[in-house]
């Protein structure tokens, strides 16, 4: 099978679990972090991508998000987060996905993210483009901060959070159009197709960004951390800034600012 229609069949099959389960969740926990959560589907999502992948491709390495790390060397790895937008998913909000990338060396090569409840699939693979479906999508082309849609988020536990709300006041000064959507991969995917302008977060983990990271880029947006630098999803603690490339200038220029301050 091709590795296109390998990755759909599994984002496909895991969502459906994800679905299945929506509002029936039985039991979650606290994982280790608190106010990280886990839920009885996230991980029979978990196990039913794993099984696929090392059923068809067992020599390849696999990092997600409840298991961690399995198989061993450098090549080819599938960085999974098997529902993203956890806390979402159990208080009945709708909106969470399903993130499978595909990286080398810390580099994306291919990336699907699937929303189940509003049956969306964004997919890429370096150089060929991002696709909703099958309609190739591409970051808008808004220009000023003023008339952006924002989304700003951090880890309070990973990262300053006194600097985040600053970001925050600063862009205030310019726009009120804020968002929080509780998923990294929704609103990356979001920024890919332009119905965000702009995402900034820190604390991220490599699950969260590994194949959003390529989609964004594939639609001809920019992804880098807060010094302007391309996104290794090999480090365990990411921050991002992703628009397209003049809002996302401008956003990265009020971060060095701040950060010089």
């Amino acid at each position: 099978m091709h590795l296109e229609e390998f990755m759909k069949e599994i984002a496909r099959g895991a969502g459906q679990i994800i679905k299945d389960g929506f509002r029936h969740v039985k039991s979650g926990r606290a994982k280790a972090d608190r106010g990280d959560v886990v839920t009885e589907i996230d991980l029979a999502s978990e196990k039913y991508i794993i099984d696929r992948i090392r059923a068809e491709f067992p020599d390849d390495r696999i990092l997600s998000e409840e298991c961690g790390t399995l198989g061993e060397g450098d090549g080819r790895t599938w960085v999974i987060d098997p529902l993203d937008g956890t806390r979402n998913f159990m208080m009945g909000i709708p909106f969470f996905y399903v993130s499978i990338g595909i990286t080398r060396d810390g580099c994306p090569e291919a990336g699907i993210i699937y929303d189940p409840i509003h049956d969306e699939l964004f997919f890429a693979e370096r150089g060929k483009g991002a696709f909703v479906d099958y309609e190739q999508i591409g970051v808008s082309k808004e220009e000023s901060i003023e008339d952006s849609l924002i989304s700003v988020s951090w880890v309070k536990r990973k990262v300053d959070r006194r600097a985040f709300v600053s970001y925050v006041e600063d862009l205030s000064k310019d726009t009120s159009y804020f968002r929080r959507f509780g998923s990294a991969a929704l609103v990356m995917a979001y920024v890919a197709c332009g119905r965000i302008h702009g995402y900034m977060q820190g604390g991220l983990n490599p699950w969260d960004v590994a194949a959003g990271v390529l989609i964004v880029e594939e639609a001809g947006g920019l992804v880098t951390d807060f010094h302007g630098n391309p996104i290794d999803i090999r480090n365990p603690h990411i921050e991002i800034v992703t628009a397209n490339p003049e809002i996302h200038s401008l956003l990265l220029n009020r971060v060095i600012r701040r950060k010089s301050n």
